[in-house]
């Protein structure tokens, strides 16, 4: 097989549709016979190109990578077919997750395959597996990930969230971050919770005001050890485990970047002790 001027045209008007049939239309063709076209491009070119779903279709990275290039159209046939393109891809977690897994995926991606791009997306988890789903990134690093059709969900570790105090606490205040939900489920289930809150949207600075003495705090494990603080955990207090999962679409883990990243992401979790 050899890539044709009309493989090309199908992938640019596909890219510019949201969905197979819209593009069939335009393209004045069946829906099955341009499925199976673009599925023999992407086996010529060795990589997927585009992410179905329900809702449609949309462009993976190498896809996005390609499409300036396709739209030169003949002259830049062969270059397409046989170039070894730059990819970027993104990859987005929450920042507290992400201390604990990209140090190590970034050093194995840089010493494996230097040329992959990397861009991280930092938000919270719930977002995060909001934006895996809409295609604008490629890979989420996710706490309790919603079960989400088509999506592939893979668990990769687990901390527990718990309520902290230190020896110098002065004040009984509860000091959490109310956009997580693990804080809301122990609150609800903690029957000596103080009245009196604190809201803070970072983890960290949660931690280390509870390390002051400023009240009860909401912490996940994994913060209070990685920062060395010396906290316990109120006696009897409330816990919720949490997952870590490993979450994107089939169509990244065909090509051999996205499957590197894939695996490597996987094993990139450091629990501390």
């Amino acid at each position: 097989m050899s890539i044709t001027f009309k493989d090309l045209e199908n992938f640019i008007v596909t890219s510019e549709s949201k969905t197979l049939s819209e593009a069939s239309e335009k393209l004045n063709m069946a829906q099955p016979s341009l499925s199976l076209g673009i599925q023999k491009l992407e086996a010529e070119l060795g990589y997927p190109i585009f992410i179905r779903s329900r809702e449609g279709v949309k462009l993976t990275p190498q896809g996005k990578k390609l499409l300036p290039e396709a739209q030169e159209a003949l002259a830049v046939l062969n270059k397409i077919k046989g170039k070894k393109t730059s990819l970027k891809f993104r990859i987005g977690c929450h920042p507290s997750v992400g201390m604990f897994v990209l140090g190590d995926f970034l050093k194995y991606m840089h010493l494996e395959a230097p040329e992959v791009g990397m861009e991280i997306i930092n938000s919270s988890s719930n977002e995060i597996n909001k934006m895996v789903a809409q295609g604008s990134i490629d890979f989420g690093i996710v706490m309790n990930p919603l079960q989400i059709q088509g999506l592939i969900i893979k668990s990769i570790g687990e901390d527990d969230v718990c309520v902290w105090e230190s020896k110098n606490r002065y004040q009984a205040k509860l000091i959490y971050n109310p956009q997580m939900l693990q804080a809301h489920s122990i609150i609800s289930r903690w029957k000596e919770a103080p009245g009196e809150t604190v809201e803070v949207q970072n983890l960290e600075l949660i931690a280390h005001l509870t390390n002051s003495g400023a009240g009860y705090g909401i912490i996940p494990s994994q913060v209070v050890k990685s920062q060395k603080l010396n906290l316990k955990r109120v006696n009897k207090g409330p816990t919720f485990k949490d997952q870590l999962s490993l979450t994107c679409y089939p169509e990244m883990i065909k090509s051999k970047e996205g499957r590197m990243i894939f695996e490597t992401l996987k094993k990139s979790y450091i629990r501390v002790n």
